[in-house]
């Protein structure tokens, strides 16, 4: 297997260890050469490095795309993947309050609201 292959490969199995979204190969081999950097990178590289529980390091992403704000489709699609794989909903709800004093109380309600959505979905 050549170093791309495996990460594919390793991409690919996170994705599918995350029960991402139906559609979301679909998503990515819409975008061309960015899904395929996405696959490879973010879930064959990054994504799936040892030293964070997989639930923790979902935590994290919620948090940090939260924090930046205007990224509420991505945050919608980790706190699905967080709750396919098991963090309650009261950790989402703690995750996102605790970055309340460092991104501001805007961008902790826009979080929020999505989690609201995503319970009455």
């Amino acid at each position: 297997m050549t170093a791309d292959s495996e990460r594919r490969a390793r991409g690919t199995a996170r994705l599918a260890e995350l029960a991402d979204e139906p559609g979301g190969e679909e998503f990515l081999a819409n975008l061309g050469d960015l899904g395929d950097l996405t696959v490879e990178f973010v879930f064959g590289d990054v994504h799936a490095r040892e030293g964070l529980p997989v639930r923790e390091r979902e935590l994290v992403i919620v948090a940090v795309l939260s924090a930046l704000g205007g990224l509420e489709p991505q945050v919608r699609a980790h706190i699905r993947t967080a709750r396919a794989i098991g963090i309650p909903d009261s950790e989402l709800e703690e995750t996102i309050i605790q970055i309340t004093p460092y991104a501001g109380f805007p961008r902790a309600i826009n979080a929020m609201k999505v989690l609201r959505e995503e319970q009455r979905a």
